[in-house]
């Protein structure tokens, strides 16, 4: 299976500490099985550091960057995976939970589910603030997930451990124009 990853960073080894904190799945590397979605992210961050640098009085050009890895699906009986077929309550409540801790809250080497992305930050905001009923209520998470339209979530797959980044094999890596 081909995996992109869409960032401004220029690297040759997967630090998974690296990654932010506060994501859908903690801290770690996400990948995608579809390269738009990649792109978009790298643009997105491209588009938001060039930004907070000027903010900062600093006119930098950012890069934005595809890399390309290839995964054997076999490599997933050897780690602990958890996968999300689609966005149901369970994944309400292991994302929400994830984006509010900055600490590591599960031990699986990868994560298989769709991406909460920014076109539902701010339902995923409202529904942390208890706008649509007590979090983790059926009325609440059933109200969130009619909001965010589940089936266009882009899919994502979480490398939580160096173990499960180990089976990554890099393809690949260019600079995303545009």
């Amino acid at each position: 299976m081909t995996l992109y990853h869409g960032t401004i960073y220029d690297f040759n080894t997967i630090d998974i500490n690296r990654g932010k904190p506060n994501k859908d799945f903690g801290r770690g590397f996400y990948t995608s099985r579809v390269e738009q979605h990649a792109v978009s992210l790298a643009k997105r961050n491209k588009l938001i550091e060039e930004t907070r640098l000027v903010k900062l009085g600093r006119r930098l050009t950012v890069t934005a960057w595809l890399y390309t890895y290839e995964f054997d699906m076999i490599n997933l009986e050897a780690l602990s995976v958890r996968d999300f077929k689609t966005a149901d309550h369970e994944w309400v409540k292991f994302v929400t939970k994830n984006r509010a801790s900055r600490a590591k809250l599960h031990d699986y080497d990868i994560i298989i589910g769709p991406t909460a992305n920014d076109d539902t930050n701010a339902t995923i905001g409202l529904y942390m603030l208890g706008a649509y009923g007590d979090i983790d209520s059926e009325e609440a998470i059933d109200t969130f997930l009619r909001l965010i339209l589940p089936e266009r979530l882009p899919p994502q797959i979480f490398f939580g451990s160096q173990k499960a980044t180990d089976t990554l094999v890099f393809q690949g890596r260019r600079q995303i124009l545009w």
